[in-house]
């Protein structure tokens, strides 16, 4: 009868040349920092409802985790009562951690009438260094007029 402890040792062996140690993924990272919108422009305004529908195009600017800026494109819905819902795509260029890349959030969220801002950037894609990155931020802040809103944001990123 053969005894199996070389094959093993050779198959554990292969497996941690492959790099098959990799299998425990490691903990997600906290993600904090700034936001703030630079410039922001309405692409068309309609009414619906007794609301103000409103295409927009900006620019925001992050510092801490991620550092560099985005593009944002979406839509705003203002209510009668000065609040409002907004649903965007944001594509963000820049490092996180440090890594270079681009990242494209899906952004969503709304404002009272105070304009006090609430709103969670969700990653569906990562590029470059950042490849494979996952996540959510979850961003606090007020709409300073005509920019846009300013805050700070916090979150878990991992691969």
């Amino acid at each position: 009868m053969r005894k199996p402890w070389p094959l093993t040792l050779g198959l554990l062996l292969t497996l941690f040349a492959l790099g098959g140690t990799s299998a425990v993924a490691a903990p997600p990272t906290i993600a904090s920092g700034t936001f703030i919108y630079t410039d922001s422009y309405f692409e068309s305004f309609r009414t619906a409802s007794g609301n103000v529908v409103i295409e927009l195009v900006a620019t925001a600017e992050y510092t801490g985790t991620f550092a560099g800026t985005s593009v944002v494109r979406g839509t705003i819905v203002v209510h009668a009562d000065g609040s409002a819902n907004f649903r965007d795509v944001e594509i963000f260029t820049g490092t996180v951690n440090g890594v270079p890349g681009t990242v494209t959030f899906r952004l969503t969220g709304s404002n009272d009438s105070d304009l006090d801002v609430r709103a969670t950037n969700t990653i569906v894609e990562a590029t470059g260094e950042l490849s494979g990155l996952q996540g959510v931020l979850s961003l606090r802040g007020s709409v300073h007029l005509p920019e846009g809103p300013y805050g700070s944001y916090t979150g878990q990123i991992g691969d």
